[in-house]
């Protein structure tokens, strides 16, 4: 479900019309929401984690095989409605997705024990990206080098069918245990008053340096894989079915290092992962200014290949330690409402990065910018490549300082 309806929207809202602003802006409706699910927690802690995220996940997926139709129907005057109808879908599949995120984390932190979180998290994603790589198969074949609307809807109806899947599955799950707190809801330090949650959050242990890192990685990283597209598409000239080919080669990726990460973050802590992942990313945001610099050819693919598949690998990592940090650091009694303060602020930057990038790649292109500094051309994208290398490797820096005043102060990295 999830590769039907991630890669696909964006080449299929950008063959529909959209410019970069607005691919970059299907990032930021998360955050856009994130309000209406911070006022939400009490309800998510009523309904109970198990039954509201099954029934959002439902939902998203019901939802989303709207887009079947966007993709099927042509008469006159529609070509107009198809971008603002896939945003309207995506924000109301993001806007479920907050609510099922709301619940899912906390009802997986109540039934792993803590020594098992990491082991647990890498086989989750081992069988998500294997499940990935038929999905990419599959969307490469039914897309084709240079597929029309209508080769859209076959894609969507698979992602229908995966969800379908999953809410078979997810509805087999047992319940978590009762809860271990001594008072009832109720009772306990209002959660529902978003002040007092915020200023709760940032009096943990940890929290700050969280939120630094994950902004850190929002201003830097989080925008090559929508926008990397784009620049794949249209300035290098690979056709949509090999994009989807070579996603699928990350996704192995992430496959084959799932697991390692997982007992990587066990033994050593998330802040290691995180700086180890930090420094892959600066490496591959060089590989992806090199991209348009080769020749046409099979050097060229090896290239491209390459960058999305050690892309997979260190974003996999990164996306593991930040939901683990989130299961460490959440109290048992609050956890709904600290893990929506943690995902709003996470998404401050990974949410609004995509869309100032956007923004400014289009001012550029209108512009016709181009700079040569040592015989490289530098138009819109390369330059957006070179920053995103600039400000991993600050985040390269306070994650190291993190861990260095960690061992001189004998304690965890993530408590710091």
């Amino acid at each position: 479900m999830w590769q039907s309806f991630g890669s696909p929207v964006t080449l299929f809202i950008r063959q529909c019309g959209a410019s970069a602003f607005v691919v970059g802006s299907l990032s930021a409706i998360p955050l856009l929401l994130m309000p209406i699910t911070l006022a939400s927690a009490g309800l998510v802690e009523r309904v109970g984690y198990r039954r509201m995220a099954i029934a959002c996940w439902t939902a998203r997926w019901i939802v989303c095989s709207t887009l079947i139709w966007v993709a099927l129907l042509d008469f006159p005057g529609f070509a107009g409605w198809r971008v603002p109808l896939i945003l309207i879908v995506v924000l109301l599949f993001h806007l479920l997705r907050n609510f099922g995120i709301s619940a899912n984390t906390p009802w997986t932190t109540a039934i792993i024990p803590p020594a098992r979180r990491g082991l647990f998290l890498s086989r989750a994603t081992l069988c998500a990206n294997l499940g990935g790589v038929g999905a990419f198969l599959t969307i490469g074949t039914l897309l084709g080098s240079n597929p029309t609307l209508a080769q859209f809807a076959p894609v969507f109806v698979l992602g229908v069918i995966g969800g379908l899947g999953s809410t078979i599955f997810m509805a087999r799950i047992a319940p978590p245990p009762p809860r271990s707190a001594t008072r009832p809801l109720a009772a306990q330090v209002p959660s529902s008053k978003f002040l007092a949650g915020f200023k709760r959050c940032f009096a943990r242990p940890g929290f700050v340096n969280f939120v630094v890192i994950q902004s850190f990685y929002g201003l830097a990283f989080i925008s090559i894989p929508s926008l990397g597209l784009i620049y794949l598409r249209e300035q290098v000239g690979i056709a949509p079915n090999s994009i989807i080919y070579f996603q699928m080669t990350g996704v192995v990726g992430a496959v084959l290092t799932s697991l390692y990460w997982g007992r990587w973050i066990d033994r050593r802590g998330t802040n290691s992962l995180q700086l180890v992942a930090f420094g892959g990313l600066c490496f591959n945001s060089l590989l992806w200014f090199s991209t348009g610099a080769a020749e046409p050819g099979l050097a060229q693919l090896i290239l491209v290949g390459a960058v999305t598949l050690f892309s997979s690998v260190w974003i996999g990592a990164l996306n593991m330690s930040q939901t683990h940090s989130i299961m460490m650091l959440a109290p048992e009694d609050d956890r709904v409402m600290f893990q929506n303060i943690a995902i709003l602020m996470t998404q401050l930057s990974q949410a609004l990065a995509p869309m100032i990038w956007g923004i400014l790649i289009d001012l550029m292109y209108h512009s016709q910018f181009s700079l040569k500094i040592l015989g490289f051309e530098l138009g819109a994208y390369r330059v957006f490549f070179l920053a995103s290398l600039f400000i991993g490797l600050i985040g390269v820096g306070f994650l190291s300082r993190v861990l260095l005043k960690s061992r001189k102060a004998n304690l965890s990295p993530e408590t710091i």
